[in-house]
């Protein structure tokens, strides 16, 4: 089909998919936001194809740079089909679990377009306004990959206010169940589409999950921002002694005890400050084998990049004083814009300030569905550091460093 043109007035030096709007000559008709267009150069030369939005600060996100590769029903069909490919055939993770992410945005193609399957059903958050007139193209398409499978739309505000546009109408056109249960390696999990974070569960913790629970048999396991139970509950599958779960989120905490019930094991879950708990046990000296820190994203945009480099050394400085010598930390960033040279600067700072010692044993990240391109960078976004954790033997150690009031509540 015939898509209309819009030009640059500024060089393109690089293949990364976002066009930023201060590049684009916008067109005197204005398009609807999340049009499909052909983008050319200043002299009128053939860039590629993809959703423009005069609304956002990303103007245009490439699709295709490819002069004979069209956008319409089969580009987006043919996307899906590759994707489902690189999940069942190649990693193979139906095997073993009965959910997965089958699109991961730029890294699959598709700029600004998460999908991740849960059992039979397909949750579809969108970051871009030019999904919500394709979405009946993504549901036939996945209708078709997956006969049966259930396709639900869940925006996220923060992507309506920066897209300037309204998902509500798309939404309502696809709603979803209020939860579903999904199958994990050993791990039966509810995942709670009403109330759960982003699509409703992080399947990007996947495998490391499993690997952490092969280190907690017979151990006492803490799970700090536990969310709904994911690492606390394998951890008990594995033979834990115990595990504590830490959480804000009360209805998380609810989906939490019902996951533990699910899998027939006994996991204490507290409604608490993970600050407050992890103070609380070093003025009593309590301390646990295994403790895990998963905090939500810190750094959503530039400007919170200093204040989440302080809370993620704050949170893992008290975290690093509450394992027992010679036991496991697993911390982890979710966090983007945070790079894993700066997380673990943050994470040796953290460890001489709390007077211990890392021996960093693995680095790992998003679990393989969830991968990432050598033109977007930036989705690799998961760091995954495990670490043994040891008393300084250095002569005078202090146990705290600073104002420990400072710290984020």
């Amino acid at each position: 089909m015939d898509l209309p043109v819009v030009s640059l007035k500024a060089r393109r030096n690089s293949l990364h998919p976002w066009i930023f709007d201060r590049m684009i000559r916008h067109p005197r008709q204005t398009l609807k936001a999340g049009s499909l267009v052909e983008v050319v150069s200043r002299e009128g030369e053939f860039i590629g194809r993809g959703i423009y939005n005069h609304n956002s600060n990303i103007g245009i996100r490439l699709l295709t740079e490819d002069i004979s590769e069209m956008v319409g029903r089969e580009f987006f069909h043919h996307k899906l089909e590759t994707a489902k490919a690189l999940r069942e055939e190649i990693l193979g993770i139906g095997k073993t679990s009965n959910c997965y992410r089958l699109i991961h945005g730029e890294a699959d193609g598709l700029s600004g377009l998460i999908i991740d399957k849960f059992a039979d059903v397909f949750v579809v958050e969108p970051y871009s306004a030019g999904y919500i007139e394709i979405m009946g193209w993504i549901s036939s398409s996945l209708q078709a990959l997956y006969p049966g499978c259930r396709v639900v739309v869940r925006p996220d505000e923060r992507t309506a206010t920066k897209e300037n546009v309204d998902f509500s109408k798309v939404a309502r056109a696809y709603p979803g169940p209020d939860s579903v249960e999904i199958k994990e390696h050993r791990l039966r999990m509810q995942v709670n589409l009403s109330t759960g974070h982003k699509t409703g569960f992080f399947l990007d913790q996947r495998e490391n999950r499993l690997a952490l629970s092969q280190y907690c048999y017979g151990k006492e396991v803490l799970d700090c921002f536990c969310y709904t139970g994911g690492f606390a509950i394998s951890a008990m599958l594995a033979g834990a002694k115990s595990a504590t779960g830490i959480d804000l989120d009360e209805k998380a905490l609810l989906t939490a005890q019902e996951n533990a019930r699910l899998n027939s094991v006994s996991v204490k879950f507290q409604h608490a400050n993970v600050f407050d708990h992890l103070r609380a046990m070093q003025s009593k000296g309590e301390q646990a084998d295994v403790v895990i820190l998963d905090p939500s994203k810190l750094a959503g945009c530039t400007d919170e990049i200093k204040l989440a480099h302080r809370t993620y050394g704050d949170v893992n400085r008290l975290g690093m004083q509450v394992v027992r010598p010679g036991g496991i930390l697993l911390t982890c960033s979710c966090s983007g814009l945070v790079s894993e040279q700066d997380f673990l600067s943050i994470l040796n700072r953290s460890a001489a300030e709390g007077g211990v010692v890392l021996q960093i044993f693995k680095i790992e990240g998003a679990s393989p569905d969830h991968p990432f391109s050598s033109i977007f960078p930036e989705g690799r976004y998961l760091k995954a550091v495990f670490a043994r954790v040891f008393p300084s033997t250095k002569a005078g150690a202090s146990t705290l460093s600073g104002d420990e009031d400072d710290a984020p509540r």
